[in-house]
């Protein structure tokens, strides 16, 4: 069994991506609902997996025997996480502890990140339309101060110390032959499915989704964390992304 764990930002574009990785695994979309999703061929899907995580683990309980891969998208996480090891604590392949996870033999541990300006600016738009909202229908709000700049900057450290697999958004949104070799590492071929999967048109209705920066106002006190902040600029350039001028 192979085990998918993959961390993403909100307003990152991950379950988009996602959803391209599931569809080139069993040729089909998920429908990104809460929470799992038991598709074709023995692949469990369990979305926001570091969340109401007794309704994880009971889904990975009742559909053990039935596994031959399974995917849990974190969001919003540490990315030493796992909620498959006892203590919830990733070290190595050998920390998945889990009673009911015994037979897997390739792990992929997995960030989708994008560009730090795009997904500050992408969860300011949010907050100002009131997009998102909770099962329950409350709004959301997204940080975009000191949290999600250490976030980001978390994901950003992984990707550079080589820690795990990774894809830019805006490569995986306009590069095949970055989405071919990325397929090629996790899945042992290059690209079946291409990115129009759910999730790829924007949920504000444009199809501008790599120049959100533009289109919003950054708070001074939020300008100031990223001016002042050296590591977030030496990471932004360590990811060949461009630092912009406040």
């Amino acid at each position: 069994m192979k085990i998918f764990e993959i961390f993403g930002l909100s307003r990152s574009g991950h379950h988009a991506m996602v959803n391209w990785v599931i569809k080139n695994m069993i040729s089909i979309e998920s429908e990104m609902k809460w929470k799992l999703e038991f598709m074709q061929d023995g692949l469990i899907y369990i979305n926001e997996a570091n969340l109401d995580t007794d309704m994880t683990l009971k889904y990975i309980r009742d559909h053990k025997d039935n596994m031959r891969a399974l995917v849990l998208s974190y969001e919003n996480c540490n990315l030493n996480y796992s909620i498959l090891n006892t203590k919830t604590t990733y070290t190595s392949p050998l920390s998945i502890n889990l009673e009911e996870i015994k037979n897997f033999n390739q792990n992929y541990r997995i960030i989708f990140i994008r560009d730090f300006y795009d997904n500050l600016a992408s969860r300011i738009k949010s907050n100002e339309s009131s997009l998102a909202k909770d099962r329950d229908g409350n709004f959301i709000a997204w940080d975009t101060g000191k949290d999600f700049i250490e976030s980001w900057k978390n994901s950003a450290r992984y990707i550079v110390n080589n820690k795990c697999y990774w894809l830019k958004f805006e490569d995986w949104l306009n590069s095949k032959g970055v989405r071919n070799q990325f397929m090629e590492k996790i899945l042992g071929h290059g690209e079946l499915f291409d990115n129009k999967v759910k999730g790829t048109v924007s949920s504000f209705g444009d199809k501008n989704v790599i120049d959100r920066y533009s289109q919003v106002e950054i708070s001074e006190e939020t300008k100031e964390l990223i001016k002042q902040d050296a590591e977030l600029h030496f990471l932004i350039g360590k990811l060949n992304y461009n630092y912009k001028k406040l």
